[in-house]
């Protein structure tokens, strides 16, 4: 139950009044509608830092470029 507590599902506006930390994410998973999801960590560390999550963001753009682009086209 503690572990579900911790999770945090919303956009990263929500994330400063959700009261998670922004520096204890240990991983992001992103779902996907067909029951498939990725799940990202951090290489070095056991949690991300600024610079991991920076590239996280840029991951998950470009992969809402691809779908987007997949869908309209």
């Amino acid at each position: 139950m503690e572990e579900r507590d911790r999770e945090w599902d919303g956009t990263p506006l929500d994330l400063a009044t959700s009261g998670i930390d922004p520096y204890e994410i240990e991983e992001i998973v992103i779902e996907f509608g067909d029951d498939e999801e990725e799940i990202l960590r951090p290489r070095v560390r056991n949690q991300f830092y600024s610079y991991e999550l920076e590239q996280a963001a840029h991951y998950i753009e470009a992969l809402l470029g691809h779908i987007s682009a997949r869908q309209n086209g």
